[in-house]
């Protein structure tokens, strides 16, 4: 059983998440349901797009197996420029005005808090901007008794290093968790391998903890771990598989053999089809535990994107 703090993703296109969140709620600190965009308006003023995918029913239900578990909806600012990031941050009324948005919305539906997806949008550039957003916000929701959690993107190659520990040690006064989105490794490298590299995703923690005030606060870290996989295809196409679909491509396709791939601590396959060679990578038992294992050694939490997609019997060791 993990120990640490424990976050899941939730998304509407995958309806299976709903259901584990609700069957398996007792074991997270957190849930994320993947709802709610911040979207600029013509005005110059700003609305949250995407509330009629709240399911306050669901809510309540996830809430009743676990009355400790923290509802906090991804917030993802969409449609957003330099221009409209340069204008909020440069008039104190705009930037309260945009706050205010976002704390009535969410105070008004009971949530607990929220995850800011802002970093990677902007690809780092306007540090001191997004600085600043990200203190304004946290101090309007702290004011409401609701927290703040931050998606950070992996700084280690083949990404490039767009938040750093200097940005941590700035921003882990107003942010209760940091989310590390050390997952779609393929994505940087055009090429068939591990989705989220166990070696890769190590190092990314470490070069957050290299400041010596962050190591104190390690346990503001979460370690991203997906649940789903990817079937590369010979003509270098790729689809992520989730949990039903590798069940029915392993009945289908019945692999002789499974490749363990030390450093990543990931599972493969190859099988071919009429006209070219697949290779598969998808989450095991084991690739779960050791990063369990790792998490625990750090000292740090996990988030898990996204729950529906991973087998159900994974949550056995969580």
């Amino acid at each position: 059983m993990f120990n640490g703090d424990l976050l899941g993703f939730v998304t509407p296109w995958n309806n299976h998440g709903y259901d584990v969140a609700k069957t398996f709620g007792a074991k997270f600190n957190y849930i994320s349901p993947v709802w709610l965009q911040l979207v600029p308006t013509s005005q110059g003023t700003f609305k949250i797009k995407g509330g009629h995918d709240i399911d306050a029913g669901w809510v309540r239900d996830v809430r009743a197996n676990n009355t400790n578990v923290k509802i906090a909806p991804r917030l993802i600012f969409e449609q957003w420029s330099m221009g409209h990031l340069t204008q909020v941050t440069s008039s104190q009324s705009e930037l309260l005005h945009m706050v205010q948005v976002v704390v009535e919305f969410f105070k008004g539906e009971k949530f607990d808090g929220v995850v800011l997806e802002i970093w990677r949008q902007f690809m780092g550039r306007e540090k001191p901007r997004l600085h600043q957003i990200i203190k304004s916000l946290s101090e309007g929701l702290s004011q409401e008794g609701m927290s703040t959690l931050l998606v950070i993107p992996p700084g280690v190659r083949p990404f490039p290093e767009i938040f750093d520990k200097y940005d941590f040690q700035i921003l882990h006064p107003y942010v209760e968790k940091f989310v590390m989105m050390t997952y779609d490794h393929h994505h940087a490298t055009g090429k068939p391998g591990p989705v989220g590299p166990m070696d890769w995703g190590l190092r990314n923690i470490l070069l957050i903890m290299e400041h010596e005030d962050n190591d104190n606060h390690r346990h503001k870290l979460l370690y991203g771990v997906n649940f789903y996989g990817v079937d590369f295809r010979g003509d270098g196409t790729f689809d992520a598989i989730v949990g039903n679909q590798y069940i029915d491509m392993l009945k289908s396709v019945k692999p002789s053999q499974f490749v363990w791939h030390l450093k990543a601590s990931e599972l493969s396959f190859e099988y071919r089809d009429t006209k070219q060679i697949h290779k598969v990578f998808y989450p095991s038992l084991r690739f779960l535990q050791k990063r369990i294992e790792a998490a625990e050694r750090f000292k740090i939490g996990i988030a898990i994107w996204e729950i529906g997609q991973g087998l159900d019997y994974f949550y056995d060791l969580l």
